[in-house]
């Protein structure tokens, strides 16, 4: 009977360690999930402020491009069909002259600060990038526009301001933010992949073990310390649909949307999977751009 006594008290012992083991899990996980969001959300804020300030800046540019098209309209209809200025019409020339100039320069200096903001924030996004560039391309036609309206100016017989123009430095500066679109693009686009053996992703360093209790349930995991990329497969995920798996026994290690892709199963054997294929690219990369197949 003591014996029974010791023995239950033992198992006493052991679930009050189990229990006291699982709350300390528990709570460690609560506080490291509380950070990684308070993390996040800091995050998302900042860039939902940048962002809100870049579409201010677009609507800006925008904005004063309607205003320099209006005040272009007035110089022209004040010009004759021999080129020439009505005497009286030379003074709101110039006045609408020096206002286009003002609006120019204002959208040079908003250009530059919204290259500058995209850069800073970390916001790496091509389809805002390209938005950009298509502005520059706006305010480069604006500035062509203004050159050929400055030639009919300086030919006619009144004395006039100069629009002032900066066509050649805008289209150094709009093939550099192409280029950046291009690498931009490139590195959204880019994903990485490995297929291999359980034992051997681990000898690796690529995926380690992680979760379980006292020894039992641990799970596989992508090793997100120090990633070594040249140990995976590099590509463009957008040129890829299909990857050839050709196993029985096959776990996707990373974490997908599981309705973004599908195992594709051999017409003989049901058992083997011949290909993963994804059916949403956006959507299965979304989570993460590391691809982990294990097959044994």
């Amino acid at each position: 009977m003591f014996q029974t006594k010791k023995n239950n008290m033992k198992n006493y012992i052991l679930i009050a360690a189990t229990a006291l083991l699982l709350s300390a899990c528990n709570q460690a996980e609560i506080d490291k999930a509380k950070k990684q969001n308070d993390s996040l959300a800091a995050v998302v804020e900042q860039r939902d402020s940048s962002l809100s300030e870049i579409l201010t800046s677009f609507n800006d540019v925008e904005s004063n491009l309607d205003s320099v098209a209006a005040k272009q309209h007035f110089i022209y209809i004040n010009i004759d069909k021999k080129g020439e200025i009505m005497h009286s019409s030379k003074d709101r020339i110039n006045m609408e002259i020096a206002t286009i100039n003002n609006l120019m320069d204002e959208n040079r200096k908003t250009i530059a600060e919204l290259n500058k903001k995209m850069k800073n924030s970390g916001y790496k996004n091509a389809k805002l990038m390209k938005t950009i560039v298509g502005l520059n391309n706006q305010l480069l036609q604006k500035e062509q526009e203004l050159t050929d309206l400055n030639a009919k100016l300086m030919s006619s017989n009144a004395q006039v301001d100069q629009l002032k123009t900066v066509v050649e430095d805008l289209i150094v500066k709009n093939n550099e933010s192409t280029a950046t679109i291009d690498e931009t693009t490139t590195a959204l686009h880019t994903a990485y992949y490995i297929i291999g053996k359980t034992k051997d992703l681990e000898k690796d360093k690529l995926i380690d073990r992680k979760g379980g209790l006292l020894g039992m349930g641990k799970t596989s995991k992508l090793n997100n310390e120090n990633i070594d990329n040249s140990k995976f497969t590099r590509i463009d995920y957008t040129q890829m649909s299909t990857l050839a798996i050709n196993s029985k026994n096959v776990k996707i290690i990373t974490t997908h949307p599981s309705d973004s892709y599908y195992l594709a199963m051999d017409a003989m054997d049901k058992k083997m999977v011949n290909n993963l294929v994804i059916t949403n690219a956006e959507k299965f990369w979304s989570v993460s751009k590391y691809l982990v197949v294990a097959k044994n």
